[in-house]
């Protein structure tokens, strides 16, 4: 019980002091931990624009988790790229149970 309690405490000071971009799940992978939905984001670019690169960029502020592609469209007649993305962070569930030393 005990270390279970650190390594909560460890996990959740680390994931608060880290910076970094949001990591890619596949939409699949939500359903089996659980996450809380942060917000969804439409991203516009060029059809020739690297998809990757698109996402970083839009991304590189944002203090989530996690994101996951919804959809992804290209209009050709336009020449433009359409991503959706909806962002996720980590439940925390684990922070309210019953974590006493008896």
């Amino acid at each position: 019980m005990i270390s279970r309690t650190i390594a909560a405490i460890a996990l959740l000071t680390a994931s608060a002091f880290s910076y970094a971009s949001p990591e890619l799940l596949a939409p699949i992978e939500v359903h089996n931990i659980q996450l809380n939905a942060v917000e969804t984001l439409i991203i516009d670019g060029d059809i020739n624009d690297s998809l990757q690169q698109l996402v970083n960029n839009k991304l590189k502020d944002k203090s989530s988790d996690f994101y996951v592609i919804d959809e992804i469209s290209e209009d050709t007649f336009n020449n433009t790229l359409t991503v959706v993305i909806t962002l996720y962070n980590q439940h925390l569930s684990f922070l309210s149970e019953d974590l006493s030393l008896s």
